[in-house]
């Protein structure tokens, strides 16, 4: 696709760029720190990291900011950052059982091994404006609780019950070993048929909208899957990395994760009826997000023909970064491919009217020959 450059002085597009930051500015109120952004907006910063593929609160806030909560867009600022890190080392293998969960349902199990922990949600409650929040005091309605703090219990993962059963059917059965080192999707490009990890790690990074509408539509009938969720939970899962000396894991630090199992029923596929497995996990508290990731993971295992089922089609449309970017590139100068295509209509459309003023020219002689 050709392009134009935009004939413009840089004091232009500097007065521009200075327009946008008086949006942000402007106002009365106070401005919003950037540790404002990453305490009291937690959802909005676990959606930027997750997009982003970095996990830094305070980066991903300063994103969030400079964006004016534009998610695609601090996506892509930190994303952009991510790509001038050094990488200096990398994590053992988390074990997401070691999460410290600070909240766990299971809508397939009424009674779970250390049963279900609601956790901060409004999942229960009627979704309706407050506006006792226009004279927020910002108090805290959890201070007059009388708790004891207990150490964390580690939770047993539900959809291990199903396992050990034999009910469930494990993704790696289908390529016999599994690869001994996942795909690195930062470092190598995608290729199809993608391995699972690359998928689970696209997913995982793909735009939180795009995930929740495909997966959507795999519920609406595009698809296969209508998952049972095994599990959701949310909480701080320990970051170890090998000690250079000891060689024993260390904890380095924690991240914030959510997590979804989902099982869907298959009869047809197999002669031994078992339960697809789907699988998603992301930064911070995004549980739609991450159901999402598992319709789709169970979809694409399914190998169906629907468009939540294709690895390609998901992997391609997902990524926020990308259509992001195609999108907002169509703003920029397209002149001569637009002038080009407007002289070929001109063209096709002068050549149709000369046809017809023949055609018609050919008709009134033919008419007056028969008269005579």
């Amino acid at each position: 696709m050709g392009y134009v450059a935009v004939t413009a002085s840089e004091d232009v597009i500097e007065r521009a760029e200075d327009l946008f930051e008086k949006q942000r500015v402007d106002g009365e109120e106070t401005q919003i720190s950037v540790s404002q952004t990453d305490e009291q907006f937690g959802r909005i910063v676990g959606q930027t990291m997750s997009e982003g593929g970095l996990f830094a609160p305070r980066l991903a806030a300063l994103a969030v900011k400079q964006a004016q909560g534009d998610t695609a867009e601090a996506g892509f600022l930190l994303r952009a950052y991510r790509s001038t890190l050094e990488r200096w080392d990398e994590s053992v293998p988390a074990d997401p059982s070691e999460m410290c969960a600070s909240r766990r349902v299971s809508p397939a199990y009424k009674d779970v091994p250390g049963g279900q922990i609601l956790g901060a949600t409004k999942d229960y409650t009627q979704r309706l404006l407050d506006f006792d929040l226009l004279a927020d005091d910002g108090a805290d309605p959890t201070e007059s609780w009388d708790l004891d703090p207990e150490d964390p219990e580690q939770l047993r993962n539900v959809v291990s019950v199903l396992r050990e059963e034999g009910l469930l059917h494990d993704p790696e059965d289908d390529r016999g070993d599994s690869p001994e080192e996942p795909v690195d999707t930062t470092r190598e490009p995608v290729t199809m048929p993608a391995e699972r990890s690359a998928v689970l790690q696209e997913l995982a990074r793909g735009e939180t909208g795009a995930v929740t509408a495909l997966g959507y539509s795999s519920l609406r009938g595009y698809g296969q899957v209508h998952p049972t969720l095994g599990e959701v939970r949310t909480g701080d899962l320990p970051v170890q990395i090998e000690h250079p000396y000891t060689g024993e894991a260390a904890t380095v630090a924690h991240a914030e994760v959510t997590e979804c199992e989902a099982v869907v029923p298959v009869f047809a596929k197999r002669d031994d009826p078992q339960f697809a497995f789907g699988y998603g996990l992301c930064f911070g508290r995004n549980e739609r997000k991450a159901i999402g990731m598992s319709i789709l993971d169970a979809g694409i295992q399914l190998d169906g023909e629907e468009p939540a089922e294709s690895a390609e089609f998901v992997l391609d449309v997902v990524d926020g970064i990308d259509s992001f970017g195609f999108i907002e590139h169509l703003k920029l100068p397209h002149y001569v491919t637009f002038q080009s295509t407007l002289d070929r209509i001109r063209s096709i459309r002068q050549r149709k009217m000369n046809s017809g003023t023949a055609d018609a020219a050919d008709s009134e002689i033919a008419e007056a020959s028969a008269d005579d």
